[in-house]
């Protein structure tokens, strides 16, 4: 089985929705983004933090690789989710956490696709449109975790 998998309508929905529906995201509008969900969870050792999503600019090989007659240039960055967080979350956390890796994007004066860090530990727009629920991350994080650790449970179990 393969770590990666296509990410399914409902998923590439939330993200459609943020960049033409809501408009958050207008500069996007031309961005190709291909969504993958990740099936092996990242869960920093020393915090037991779990990564929900992480956004990549594609390279020039991925860009070749994923170039066709309705994508001219390729894809522009890369959207990684990973499967259990987006199985446990709920709508409106599904919409902040592609919210948040989102505004790791930028479009230079030139036109150029670019990926920035965060103005802290989140960004302050995304603090701001999450003040009616501050601790979502932390709450979401708590159960993927224990998900994750269920899930290498029962595998070691099965073997």
């Amino acid at each position: 089985m393969s770590r990666y998998y296509e990410a399914d309508q409902s998923v590439k929905d939330v993200l459609i929705d943020l960049v033409y529906n809501e408009g958050r995201f207008p500069n996007l509008r031309a961005a190709n983004i291909k969504v993958v969900m990740d099936c092996k969870p990242k869960v920093d050792k020393l915090t037991e933090a779990v990564t929900f999503a992480s956004i990549k600019l594609a390279n020039e090989v991925e860009k070749y690789l994923t170039k066709d007659g309705h994508n001219l240039d390729g894809i522009d960055y890369i959207l990684f989710i990973n499967d259990v967080v987006w199985e446990l979350a709920d709508a409106a956390n599904k919409k902040r956490i592609i919210s948040h890796e989102l505004r790791h994007t930028f479009i230079d004066e030139k036109g150029n696709y670019k990926i920035i860090k965060h103005d802290l530990e989140d960004f302050y727009a995304e603090v701001e449109l999450n003040r009616d629920d501050p601790m979502w991350a932390q709450s979401l994080g708590t159960i993927a975790l224990a998900k994750i650790e269920q899930i290498k449970e029962e595998a070691k179990a099965n073997k």
